[in-house]
């Protein structure tokens, strides 16, 4: 590798070389000059001190005068001789000038032609990278290096395939669910993960793509797998199904007074939420084993209805009592008593008397007795419930609960005042009213020796200790005004409540 980034920097060499040369030029020309300047002084100075030696002997030696012809030669003789090394001097100086720039000139020329040559040879080899991926490059420890788009497009396949052949296990106890996850639909997102391969560093400047390739670093990517949601949903769901163990409410029995309870039993069910985040994470963990086992867990599921909170009921808040005469109608009357006797409502439950009693039919062991159409008296299959409607509407009116449905009758009846009686039908009308007290509520209907009771237990402290009673204004046989009024315990009224009012047909 040093060699490798010795051939990358040739480029910054070949600067250096140049600069040295231009250096080298500028320094001899220097030198040169000086020594040619030297040499010409030095020769004037030697004349000239000549010169003024022969004017010393000519005045001096005046009768010699044989002697200055031939010492005048002589200082010729010797300045044409310094004259000639000078020259000669120089163009000795100019002849290695010449070789030692030549040599430069010749090693830059070298120099420059390496440098093109591996600069063409690295501009090369980064185009060559244009469409392929960077060294180094590794999915789940696949090497991807130098792969193009068709080849990494394979490797995503094989990739896919083989994660497809794995399996997810899930143990509950002695239980054991399966799923491949060929069946959760999986996928992968080929563009997007080979665009993010394919285009990494390519817009990098052209050293940086250079290092990515001479001096790369390991670079691993991430695949995201996609699936199915409702495929890994509905595998939990047959999970829950098959291992969902149903709670059983506490319930309360009130016979002859005596009020019993039975203790509710606690259920199990599959913690679907947890389970599902878990295989989740298993399937988008695209690396994982072939087989992965997970432990489904499960969680207690309480009954909505606790023995606790049934012992809360401790006594009657309101009741009421009506008669009948022997015959089908008190057939009817006791069936349907039996079909609302010991029903518990919690705090914020609907009752429906229609639902309570259900179809009134000779399948369910309902008999013809007298009942009101269009003004007259017919007889029709459960004729008679509709006493036990306006029992269960007096009782609850005396238990401080207002209706949230009621419908008095076509005509008046014998065993209720006018405006305080309430019809049903098999479907419609209907009496219907919410428990509003923060303590269960039991209905209790019996008949016994002609008489249709009702009572309504629940906690005594539920009315606050106040007694409630109905009141119904008549305006001639067949109309009515009906109010709810609540006592305290010294008879005052703390509570008064419009209700309804009540129209009637005379009977035809």
């Amino acid at each position: 590798m040093e060699k490798l980034v010795h051939k990358f920097n040739i480029f910054e060499y070949i600067y250096e070389v140049i600069s040295f040369k231009v250096g080298v030029e500028q320094k001899m020309g220097k030198e040169d000059i000086e020594k040619a300047g030297g040499i010409k002084e030095e020769s004037i100075g030697n004349e000239i001190s000549n010169t003024t030696d022969e004017k010393e002997i000519i005045q001096n030696n005046e009768e010699v005068n044989g002697k200055e012809e031939n010492e005048k030669n002589d200082i010729k003789y010797v300045n044409e001789e310094e004259f000639s090394n000078t020259n000669t001097t120089k163009e000795k100086n100019n002849g290695k000038k010449k070789i030692i720039i030549g040599s430069i000139s010749l090693v830059i020329a070298i120099l420059l032609i390496s440098g093109i040559y591996y600069g063409v040879k690295i501009n090369n080899l980064v185009k060559s990278y244009n469409d392929k991926v960077y060294p180094m490059s590794y999915i789940l420890d696949k090497d991807i290096s130098g792969m193009n788009k068709d080849q990494l497009h394979k490797t995503l396949e094989e990739i896919l395939s083989t994660v497809e052949e794995k399996e997810i296990e899930v143990t509950i106890g002695d239980r054991k669910f399966e799923i491949a996850r060929r069946a959760l639909d999986l996928d992968i997102d080929f563009e997007a993960i080979e665009n993010e391969v394919l285009n990494y560093g390519k817009d990098n400047k052209f050293f940086e793509k250079l290092k990515l390739i001479r001096d790369p670093e390991e670079k691993n990517y991430e695949v995201k797998l996609t699936y199915n949601e409702e495929a890994i949903n509905e595998f939990i769901q047959k999970i829950a199904t098959e291992v969902y163990v149903e709670p059983s409410d506490a319930s309360i029995n009130i016979n002859g007074g005596e009020i019993n309870i039975t203790d509710g039993q606690i259920g199990s069910e599959l913690d679907s939420e947890k389970l599902t985040n878990e295989i989740k994470s298993v399937v988008e963990d695209i690396g994982g084993n072939d087989v992965v086992t997970l432990s489904g867990e499960i969680k207690d599921v309480d009954p909505n209805i606790t023995a606790e909170a049934l012992q809360s009921v401790n006594g009657i808040i309101g009741s009421y009592t009506t008669y009948f005469s022997a015959g089908p109608s008190g057939t009817n009357i006791a069936l349907g008593a039996l079909d609302i006797d010991n029903t518990l409502l919690m705090p914020g439950d609907i009752f429906s008397t229609v639902d309570a009693i259900g179809p009134t039919t000779a399948e369910y062991g309902f008999v013809l007795a007298n009942t009101y159409v269009d003004g007259q008296v017919v007889p029709g299959y459960g004729g008679g419930v509709c006493q036990i409607a306006t029992t269960l509407y007096n009782a609850e009116l005396r238990s401080g609960i207002v209706p949230l449905e009621r419908t008095n009758h076509m005509m008046t009846v014998g065993y209720a005042p006018i405006g305080l009686d309430a019809t049903i039908g098999d479907y419609e009308p209907d009496l219907v009213f919410e428990n509003p007290y923060e303590y269960p509520i039991v209905i209790k209907a019996y008949t016994s020796e002609g008489s249709l009771t009702v009572e309504f237990w629940s906690n005594t402290n539920a009315t606050n200790g106040i007694t409630y009673e109905p009141k119904a204004y008549p305006s001639g046989s067949l109309y009515a005004e009906t109010y709810l009024y609540g006592y305290d315990a010294d008879g005052n009224v703390v509570y008064e409540e419009y209700l309804n009012s009540s129209s009637y047909r005379p009977f035809s």
